[in-house]
């Protein structure tokens, strides 16, 4: 039941996603096309974390008859840290950004519930307070469709590629949010990953036999998708209004391709244990809700000691380095320090 092959995707996705959040702190430029490439295939990394739940969702909770727990899993692992870890950042953007919300809504009256209440509800429930803190709102709505992806599972197999392929044709058309806070497109543009997952889950067993030896091909076709997208002048994720025209989402389809090669490549690691790597992915979560922390705290100490970048590459890998190891280590000292409460402060 255990496959240590998605334990081992589960390290690689979190480090693909803590990197595509080093670019602003290093003031990366994009210049060339390997560049592009790079920023595209790292881009929109969220949807290997996506997929691996759909998959896991089936391969666990279904096939265990878990489900009915499911949900209550999840609140308990992810927004109960959520909660707690959006205290901070929600007042310091309500103190230091107080205009931030007049952008989307009217907010022009003053008083405590205009100033400080509305607010504070509308950073929880889009996770606009905190770099990659939108992901968790999103998650909860799409966890508790739990019910939908049950009927997925147990439809027929026509029913399951037409319900898949409208899902995708309709979410490479409405693209990803502007600033990722309108959750219905965030759900229906994640959603096929997410049964892209299951799906695979469900067909493993094809996968591993029959498409052994040709994941390289999957990789090939995704790279080929990073280099179509730049020769359209594009790179890193595609963001806009739901139903406005604007090309098609090339990222999510170069990276579900990318899942399939993850799940074929690691399977031949699936009796290869390595501690760190076991480590970076049990701790992933936590990751997940530190490094944005972590990330503020480097850009401040960047800009009190006035830090100039000669080499963005070298700062950008190093910055992605110290990401990862940083918030590591924090997560493993919670651990020790709160070894009954951790889980329900860091996911850990």
């Amino acid at each position: 039941m255990y496959l240590n092959s998605i334990n081992i995707y589960r390290s690689i996705a979190i480090l693909l996603i803590v990197s595509a959040h080093c670019d602003s702190i290093s003031d990366l430029q994009i210049d060339t096309t390997s560049e592009a490439i790079f920023a595209n295939l790292t881009a929109g990394s969220t949807i290997h974390f996506i997929f691996i739940s759909g998959f896991l969702f089936h391969h666990v909770f279904y096939r265990k008859k878990k489900t009915n727990t499911f949900y209550f899993g999840k609140v308990k692992r992810l927004l109960i840290p959520y909660t707690i870890l959006s205290i901070v950042p929600i007042f310091l953007k309500i103190k230091f950004e107080p205009e931030f919300w007049n952008t989307y809504f009217i907010l022009d009256e003053n008083g405590i519930l205009y100033d400080y209440i509305i607010p504070s509800f509308l950073y929880y429930v889009t996770g606009a307070h905190l770099v990659s803190y939108w992901y968790i709102p999103f998650a909860m709505c799409l966890f508790i469709m739990y019910p939908l992806h049950i009927k997925f599972i147990e439809a027929k197999p026509k029913t399951q590629f037409m319900i898949i392929g409208l899902l995708y044709v309709i979410a490479v058309l409405i693209h990803r949010p502007l600033g990722r806070l309108n959750i219905l497109q965030s759900i229906a543009y994640f959603t096929p990953p997410y049964l892209l997952g299951i799906l695979c889950s469900i067909n493993k067993s094809f996968i591993y036999n029959k498409l052994k030896g040709k994941e390289f091909l999957f990789l090939a076709t995704a790279v080929a998708l990073a280099v179509i997208q730049v020769l359209f002048g594009r790179y890193n994720n595609y963001s806009k209004p739901a139903f406005v025209y604007d090309g098609i989402d090339l990222i999510l389809i170069q990276k579900s391709v990318l899942c399939i090669f993850f799940v074929i490549f690691l399977h031949r690691f699936e009796h290869s244990k390595n501690r760190f790597i076991v480590l970076l992915a049990s701790t992933s979560f936590a990751i997940f809700f530190i490094h944005g922390y972590v990330l503020h705290a480097l850009t401040l100490l960047k800009s009190e000691f006035e830090i100039q970048i000669v080499h963005t590459w070298l700062y950008y890998f190093s910055t992605w380095g110290i990401l990862v190891t940083l918030s590591l280590l924090l997560a493993i000292s919670l651990k020790k320090i709160l070894p009954k409460y951790s889980k329900y402060i860091i996911g850990y």
